[in-house]
């Protein structure tokens, strides 16, 4: 099965590997078909993750969780090898990054420790990014709150998400499989094309996988905007009756001040 594994062939794929879901899930079914090269595919990602740009990083973490989430029918050897090196990639993202790659390494510890890929060291990973994040929440200063929102939106505006398309594609499907089901019901599947009803379902279920997924990074873009917005709308009301009170303070000094003028004549 791992005839024609090629690392140089494989680098180059890489090299052209984006943030598209499309993109994502043609190099991991790439990877997955040769798993039992999982090995050398892992010592190659690695090496080009830690000398990639932010962007990049953020592509080759969504790769990596692809390969892992659907490689688990022929093994844990991918999960066991991005064990080794998926801390460090991680902190290196969080360290170096701005808010959405730190945010993107959120929702991927999330994701790996609801679905209990990594066992323990899940529950770690989301412990120790857990207390990161609000120890940097306490560090930071008000002033970076605009540049946060900026950086948030534009973010969102240039994700890869077309919520429109992706919601036909689910409505697609989920039709497609309603007819199938009406259409042949439980009797197809003795038939002797059962195998190919299955194969149909199955791929139908990987769409609506998928679009779910992507529905799930759009929401967590939005949400991250929205709680940047709520903080920052929350600092300029305080601020906006910190203003008030000394506004009203220094009219009622200047107040006080000609009073006391007034009486000295």
């Amino acid at each position: 099965m791992s005839t024609g594994f090629s690392a140089e062939i494989f680098a180059q794929k890489l090299s052209k590997l984006n943030i598209a879901q499309q993109s994502i899930e043609t190099l991991s079914h790439w990877c997955i078909f040769h798993h039992r090269c999982c090995q050398e595919v892992v010592d190659i990602w690695n090496k080009d993750f830690h000398s990639a740009p932010q962007e990049r990083k953020i592509s080759l973490l969504y790769l990596a969780n692809d390969i892992m989430q659907n490689s688990k029918k022929d093994g844990m050897r991918y999960i066991h090898e991005f064990l080794k090196v998926i801390a460090a990639a991680l902190d290196d993202l969080f360290t170096n990054g701005d808010d959405f790659g730190r945010n993107v390494v959120k929702r991927l510890v999330d994701i790996w420790e609801d679905r209990k890929l990594f066992g323990t060291q899940g529950q770690l990973l989301k412990e120790e990014y857990t207390r990161k994040f609000k120890e940097l929440k306490s560090k930071k200063p008000g002033g970076e709150l605009v540049e946060k929102v900026i950086s948030s939106y534009k973010h969102m505006l240039r994700a890869p998400v077309d919520e429109a398309k992706l919601m036909r594609e689910c409505n697609s499907a989920l039709s497609f499989v309603d007819n199938l089901n009406k259409e042949y019901g439980n009797s197809y599947l003795g038939s002797s094309n059962g195998y190919s009803f299955v194969e149909e379902l199955k791929e139908q279920h990987s769409i609506l996988r998928n679009t779910i997924e992507q529905f799930k990074m759009s929401e967590s873009l939005r949400a991250t905007l929205v709680s940047d917005l709520k903080e920052a709308l929350h600092e300029q009301e305080f601020k906006t009756e910190l203003v008030r009170h000394q506004l009203r303070q220094l009219r009622s000094d200047i107040g006080k001040l000609m009073t006391s003028a007034r009486s000295s004549e």
